[in-house]
């Protein structure tokens, strides 16, 4: 979790405000005071030319620019005192990896952490083997970003993902599904947060604009202000660099002083006169007419962006608070207005943050305008950036009490720039579940958000990279739209996406667990039944359907003992648990599971016998030892749409007439404690057929073992109808599960899983 490239670090250097609106998961603060690279040190001030006073001067700049975040400023300070064979290497060296880290000069921060801890991650701090491990990610080491992580409390799982191969390239099995463009809206400074909203696309950035102060500080870059241009006007362009785009390329001084974090925009303080003199040098000229600021947002005083619009026109979006608290920093807050024809109007503050204490940022608003989700790092979060939400009756009602979404979604790292589709599904990004590097974006429907319930789903290559991708938003039919991603030189920039789904047979690249589900008579295949997968080590449920052929295929993510349940209307369940042991699979792609699953179809006049329903001698009451059996019809009738008939026989002993009679009060009784546990009455009858039904030869004056009396002294249960009974308890609705998706366990039936061996 990189503390420092997030607000929070920023609170901790009193003298810098932090804007957490825009960025991506390295959540990196600040970069870039590097254009103001100081070629050299005075030979008066070299270290071996001097004694220990000289040294300690040069420590002591070094220290006043790290401690106001002038990295590249104090970079130059610590090389040179690192010259010194007296200095203390491993505290500069320290400060010399943040300074690296901050300005996003990824191979040098590397290089510098492998200096401090030459011996790997032994003795070394929490938030070193986060970055070191990040670091790793990035250049797709993940092996070693495994190491890095593994003892981290809250890490476990990405750790896990990152030493599995198949784990990476299972977050790859789309990738032909996606095809991603750079756009033409993209500059040298930083674009980022698309938002569609009918046939415009509105874009936070930080580029040039003569009406708008710039917000000198660590990058002398603008405030971000909110932009739209026509999507019609948006196209796909090749990247930077390369001649024939009509997008300027970035030239070697401006390139990393243009990179400002995930959550920072601006400081409350100016830079030098000299410093200001060498900004504007370096900036003329990178910025791309394209698009037109936002009237209304952009008036606010310091940063606007990262914005939300719902059906009703009302406009949500990120602001500073006008003034900054005693430490210095101008916290982010959330606004909310009326866009019409002429920008947005009627801007207030919602009453959501603390001036002086937390921000609110990134909102997020479903089509009603009801449902407001937003990224905070509020005091009570279990992270430092965690998602809240916030819910009202209708549009002209006040806004309920935030709320903190679940663990399902929130972790002990960052949860940021949450989105809400025309769909319904929640798209955000994080830095600590299971993923590529950097901040990646996953998804759930918004109702699981809200429950609790679901696993966030980590959308594919080339949308999630190595590098930080965030800012997710699509048009209404799902197969296009935009984000943004640091994946060129560690520049946020939006690209485009398009969406087709290919259809395959498996999932390229990894190892899955393939099977069959067949009709156990006719040994048929099952179409279209649905098919779920425990993995304990997960504890997550998979879920698919099968197909023509009745084969059904899961991913196996980790080793693990797994569960697999088919259920189909009219069908009994069946089930498997096997154990899949990844790392010793073979060559080929597929496990296959041990057996097929059969499914008994439930038809009229099917019977089966229950077994261990015992009555004491001329007795009819349900004796204790009977109640399991009995309770087992009962499961059975809450999971399937039958109705029954619950029949009891006898042997030949005793007159015809009294077999009947006691068979039938004892059916009776079966049936009143079945229907005592919620079955409705309608849907079960009992049948006393006394000893008109022998199974075998044993009637009147045919001597008979024990065992044959008791053969024929039976309860069956035969199905008499196949209704409909939508309202069961317990009933499996079949419709709601889709292929794809991955719930909790505790979504289904209690005990659903364990009838499995």
């Amino acid at each position: 979790m990189r503390v420092t490239k997030r607000e929070f670090a920023a609170f901790k250097n009193q003298t810098k405000m932090r804007l957490h609106i825009f960025s991506k998961t390295t959540i990196v603060l600040l970069i870039c005071f590097s254009m103001l690279h100081i070629s050299s040190i005075s030979a008066e001030n070299n270290p071996n030319n001097g004694n220990s006073k000289m040294q300690s001067s040069l420590l002591k700049k070094a220290d006043l620019a790290y401690s106001a975040a002038k990295y590249a400023i104090a970079v130059d300070y610590l090389n040179s005192y690192l010259q010194s064979p007296l200095a203390d290497k491993k505290m500069a060296n320290a400060k010399l990896a943040n300074c690296y880290w901050e300005m996003r000069e990824f191979d040098k921060a590397l290089k510098t952490f492998q200096l401090i801890y030459p011996n790997g991650n032994q003795d070394a701090k929490d938030i070193d083997k986060q970055r070191i491990a990040e670091l790793y990610a990035r250049e797709c080491k993940y092996k070693l970003a495994s190491e890095w992580l593994k003892d981290i409390k809250g890490y476990e799982q990405k750790a896990l993902s990152y030493g599995k191969k198949r784990a990476i390239d299972n977050m790859k099995r789309d990738s032909l599904d996606w095809k991603i463009g750079f756009t033409n809206i993209n500059t040298a400074f930083r674009d980022f947060s698309p938002f569609i909203h009918n046939n415009d696309l509105f874009f936070s950035s930080n580029k040039n604009n003569t009406i708008r102060k710039k917000a000198f500080g660590w990058d002398g870059n603008n405030y971000a202000q909110l932009w739209q241009i026509a999507l019609k006007d948006v196209k796909t362009v090749p990247e930077f660099g390369k001649k024939e785009t009509n997008v300027e390329s970035i030239n070697t001084n401006a390139k990393l002083k243009n990179l400002a974090g995930v959550f920072e925009n601006g400081d409350n303080k100016s830079i030098s006169i000299e410093s200001n003199r060498l900004l504007s040098k370096t900036i003329a000229g990178q910025s791309n007419p394209i698009g037109s600021t936002v009237n209304g947002p952009n008036k606010q005083k310091l940063n606007a962006g990262a914005i939300a619009i719902d059906k009703n026109n009302h406009f949500y979006f990120s602001s500073n608070y006008p003034k900054p608290d005693k430490n210095g920093v101008n916290r982010i807050g959330l606004m909310e207005g009326v866009i019409t024809k002429n920008g947005v109007e009627n801007i207030s503050r919602l009453n959501f943050g603390d001036p002086n204490s937390y921000s609110v940022m990134h909102p997020a608003v479903n089509n009603d305008g009801t449902i407001l989700v937003f990224s905070s790092n509020k005091p009570d979060g279990v992270g430092g950036y965690d998602l809240y939400y916030a819910s009202r009756a209708d549009v002209k009602q006040p806004w309920s009490k935030a709320k903190p979404l679940s663990s399902n979604i929130n972790t002990i790292g960052n949860e940021v720039f949450p989105s809400i589709t025309p769909d319904g599904k929640l798209y955000f990004s994080s830095d600590v579940l299971p993923g590529l590097g950097g901040l990646d974006i996953y998804q759930l429907t918004l109702q699981e958000a809200i429950a609790g319930s679901g696993k966030a789903v980590h959308l594919s290559y080339p949308v999630n990279s190595t590098a930080d991708d965030f800012g997710f938003t699509q048009d209404n039919e799902g197969k296009n739209g935009f984000f943004t991603s640091d994946r060129l030189n560690s520049d946020d920039n939006i690209y485009s996406f398009s969406f087709l789904k290919l259809k395959k047979n498996s999932y390229d690249g990894n190892l899955n667990m393939e099977g069959f589900v067949l009709d156990k008579q006719t040994l048929q295949p099952l179409k279209n039944a649905t098919v779920f997968m425990y993995s304990i080590a997960e504890d997550f449920v998979y879920i698919t359907k099968t197909d023509e052929i009745g084969k059904y295929i899961f991913p196996l993510i980790v080793s693990s003992k797994v569960v697999i349940k088919a259920i189909n209307k009219s069908y009994t369940d069946e089930c498997l648990s096997t154990l899949v042991d990844i790392e010793n699979a073979n060559n080929d792609s597929i496990e296959k599971a041990p057996k097929d699953l059969l499914l008994t179809k439930y038809e009229v006049g099917a019977k089966w016998k229950l077994n261990n329903i015992r009555y004491d001698f001329d007795k009819y009451n349900i004796r204790a030892d009977a109640r399991p059996t009995l309770d087992s019809v009962v499961d059975i009738m809450k999971k399937y749409p039958i109705d029954v008939e619950l029949g009891s026989h006898t042997d030949y002993r005793g007159s015809f007439a009294y077999n009947v009679i006691l068979a039938e009060n004892r059916a009776k009784a079966a049936v009143a404690y079945i229907v005592k546990k919620g079955i409705d009455p309608k849907r079960i009858t009992a049948k006393g057929y006394g000893e008109y039904q022998l199974l075998n030869k044993c009637a009147d004056g045919v001597p008979c073992s024990e065992a044959n009396h008791q053969a024929n002294r039976r309860t069956e249960v035969k199905v008499t109808e196949l209704p409909t009974v939508p309202n069961a308890p317990n009933s499996i609705d079949y419709d709601k599960f889709k292929a794809g998706s991955v719930i909790s366990k505790d979504i289904l039936p209690k005990g659903f899983f364990e009838d499995c061996k």
